[in-house]
């Protein structure tokens, strides 16, 4: 037979006989009484923590606290109210009646419609040279008191209103009878402010009207010297420039009464004379064409032309019937 082998104990019991030697080590104390001893022992220990001195606290140096401060642009309606705010008010029809513009029943703004169409096929028909706009449509006469203002109003309503196209009412002439005087505007700035390109932005002194898409320029608060007659076509030009879809319509003092009106007229696509009929000579209509002579295209309105018509076949004129045509 072989020699016996020892016999192993099983895990289990040496790990009983383990757990009998801790216990009898630790006076076989139950666990839970253990654990109150440690807690004990560490509240002990805090307490000693707590009455020990401390060292005083050292500052802390304050660090600037930096803020960004964001602006929120305003929306697209905040920003037009502003705007809306802030803009003067439009120049009224009733001042623009005052000022000389027909009502709907009257028989001149036919009239004023058929010279409408001549001056916008003209300005399809010319073109844009250096140092000239064919959008810059100039309304002069020989003489003041001709009715040059009263066309030039009526017909930039005419093609605001009639051909839907925007329109800026210029006033290039100062007194007692300009347009920026009639429509309330003496204190406005306009156009004196602008006597080079490096100015004020024009569309910023434009003043809105009840006519829909017609604006006025007024002449403006000039200086005692005058507004020269080069800045002012620099002045128009810059401003046809920068309003590339407006008609602009130039109101200029007479002919033989001042230089303004021949100085921009190599600026102007085209230029309407206003004749008075029965009044006007041949000879001032002569100088006036010799002094507007730079502008490709001039054309001669006619005002105050009365027909006489009768009711019969080689009649003879009668007075009551007589028609006035034209603007007046």
């Amino acid at each position: 037979m072989s020699a016996s082998i020892p016999r192993r104990s099983h895990l289990v019991e040496r790990a009983a006989d383990a757990a009998r030697t801790a216990m009898a080590e630790d006076g076989r104390r139950h666990l839970v009484e253990r654990a109150a001893d440690a807690a004990r022992t560490a509240m002990a220990d805090d307490m000693a923590l707590a009455r020990a001195t401390r060292p005083p606290l050292t500052p802390v140096e304050a660090i600037p606290v930096v803020v960004e401060t964001v602006v929120v642009p305003p929306s697209h309606s905040q920003a037009a109210s502003l705007l809306g705010h802030n803009e003067p008010v439009p120049v009224t029809r009733a001042l623009l009646r005052l000022a000389g513009l027909v009502d709907e029943a009257d028989p001149a703004r036919e009239e004023i419609a058929l010279v409408r169409e001549q001056v916008l096929r003209s300005v399809e028909a010319t073109p844009t040279a250096e140092g000239r706009q064919a959008r810059l449509v100039m309304i002069t006469s020989t003489r003041n008191g001709e009715g040059k203002s009263f066309v030039a109003l009526n017909l930039a309503a005419g093609i605001a209103e009639g051909a839907h196209r925007p329109v800026i009412l210029v006033d290039a002439e100062r007194g007692a009878g300009s347009l920026t005087t009639l429509l309330g505007l003496r204190g406005a700035p306009g156009l004196a402010q602008l006597r080079d390109t490096g100015g004020p932005d024009p569309v910023g002194l434009l003043r809105r009207t009840e006519v829909p898409g017609l604006s006025v320029l007024p002449y403006g608060m000039a200086e005692p010297s005058g507004l020269q007659g080069n800045a002012m076509a620099a002045a128009l030009l810059h401003l046809a420039g920068r309003l590339s879809d407006h008609i602009v319509l130039l109101d200029t003092p007479a002919c033989l009464e001042s230089s303004v009106a021949g100085l921009l007229a190599s600026a102007a696509g085209q230029i309407a004379l206003v004749v008075e009929a029965e009044r006007t000579k041949r000879a001032e209509m002569e100088a006036a064409l010799d002094i507007l002579d730079a502008c490709p295209t001039l054309q001669l309105l006619l005002n105050r032309l009365a027909l006489r018509v009768s009711d019969r076949f080689g009649g003879p004129a009668a007075r009551a019937g007589d028609v006035a045509v034209g603007a007046h």
